[in-house]
């Protein structure tokens, strides 16, 4: 009894260890449970689940999406509501005819889909104005359109081919028009007014790396139509838009871009072709050529974001235009525009994700800089904008804005404004 009693005892003591170090062995299977869980999601989304939203390959964040995906559907988007208050008087002192407007901007939805590590599709559908049956004056307000849908063939880092229909490569916003991406709660007019965004066309071509941090895009493309330039908009309504395009002449169109050095990007590009699509016999011989040249750069430091942009198109045979539709284009036509802004949020408060950014944004454009002899130039194609404004991000993909803009033109007929933006990607 005496032996019995100490061991009897010590297991009654051990006890206590027993139930501590199985309840230790239960919590740790438990955590390798959750980690294999976690794991075997993650593979089952594949990539989808480590999503980065960068601008890659010539596309915004959204629309880059798809190269993050092994195999099979992609989708992502991006959308705008803009508020429009505008002056009741333009700087002329008459009464101004603008209206306010709160308008769904746009709805864009990207659908791709990788049928292999070289082949996929990618496209985009856009949805303007929220509603494509409402009509205003006769003519219709919303509209349904395919911005770019192409085939891309991927052969290595230095040549890949995309045939469909592409966006031009021309300046920055026409290929990176996705709104979170950039200040303002509308894009800039230089890049609407002389490079005509968004702009697409049916064409084939290659991009890619010639070396570390020097990327190129290159393509053939339809032609701009010439008997649809205006004095106000120049060549903006000469694109065909991939839509039943008349292609009697091709164009070509490319672009450099450097981004070796760590915030910077700089880069230049150009279009260039016959914009004389419509087969008529007074107008055979007429060789209305358009070049387009931008130089663009964009730096970021700390919370520092700039952008800058040049721009000039050339046109030829803007005399015999007028002789036949009575159209004054101007044969020069140039812009440029520069913008800052800084991202004051960590001065707040150190370590959030949260995004606030003052900025200024500096426009000057003029689609009649130079109008052919004998023609007379129209004072109001001069325009300056100044724009002062901020953007608040709650999360890098979703942006508040508002801002102030003083719409100024040689006429004096400018309209000044203040907007309301709500921008998102996903």
């Amino acid at each position: 009894m005496r032996v019995v009693t100490p061991l009897f005892l010590l297991a009654l003591l051990s006890l206590p260890l027993k139930a501590q170090s199985m309840q230790d062995s239960i919590k740790e299977v438990n955590r390798k449970i959750d980690i294999l869980t976690e794991e075997i999601e993650r593979l089952k989304l594949g990539k989808v689940a480590e999503i980065k939203y960068e601008s890659s390959r010539g596309l915004g964040p959204a629309a880059a999406k798809v190269y993050q995906v092994d195999q099979g559907v992609s989708i992502a988007g991006y959308g705008e509501l803009v508020y429009e208050n505008y002056s009741r008087k333009r700087d002329d002192k008459s009464k101004s005819s603008s209206q306010d407007q709160f308008d769904y901007l746009r709805n864009i939805l990207y659908f791709g889909y990788r049928f292999s590590d070289r082949i996929l599709f990618n496209s985009e559908i856009e949805f303007e104005h929220g509603y494509t049956g409402k009509q205003r004056g006769g003519k219709p307000i919303g509209e349904v359109g395919m911005e770019f849908g192409y085939i891309e063939l991927m052969f290595n880092r230095h040549a890949n081919l995309r045939a469909g229909m592409v966006l031009i490569p021309v300046g920055i916003i026409n290929e990176k028009h996705e709104p979170s991406t950039f200040f303002g709660t509308l894009r800039p007019q230089v890049e609407q007014r002389i490079i005509p965004t968004t702009w697409r066309g049916n064409g084939i071509g290659l991009y890619g790396e010639i070396f570390s941090g020097l990327e190129y895009r290159a393509y053939v493309v339809e032609g701009l139509d010439a008997a649809n330039f205006t004095a106000k908009d120049g060549i903006r309504d000469g694109r065909q838009l991939g839509s039943k395009a008349y292609v009697e002449h091709f164009a070509l169109t490319a672009k450099l871009e450097y981004s070796g050095v760590q915030g910077l990007i700089f880069g230049t590009s150009f279009y260039s072709g016959n914009s004389n699509q419509t087969v008529v016999d007074s107008l055979r011989g007429w060789e209305p050529n358009v070049t387009v040249l931008s130089a663009h750069a964009e730096w970021s430091w700390k919370g520092l974001e700039t952008r800058a942009l040049f721009v000039q198109n050339n046109l030829t045979g803007t005399k015999r235009l007028y002789q036949e539709f009575g159209k004054t284009i101007g044969k020069t036509m140039r812009g440029w525009y520069a913008v800052a802004g800084y991202d004051v949020m960590p001065l707040i408060k150190a370590g959030t994700l949260h995004y606030l950014a003052p900025y200024v944004q500096y426009e000057s454009f003029d689609t009649h800089a130079d109008v052919a002899s004998g023609l007379s130039r129209d004072t109001e194609s001069e325009r300056v904008i100044t724009t002062v404004g901020v953007t608040y991000k709650p999360h890098p993909n979703v942006a508040f804005k508002f801002d102030y803009r003083n719409n100024a033109n040689e006429k004096k007929t400018g309209n000044d404004q203040w907007n309301l933006a709500v921008n998102y990607l996903f």
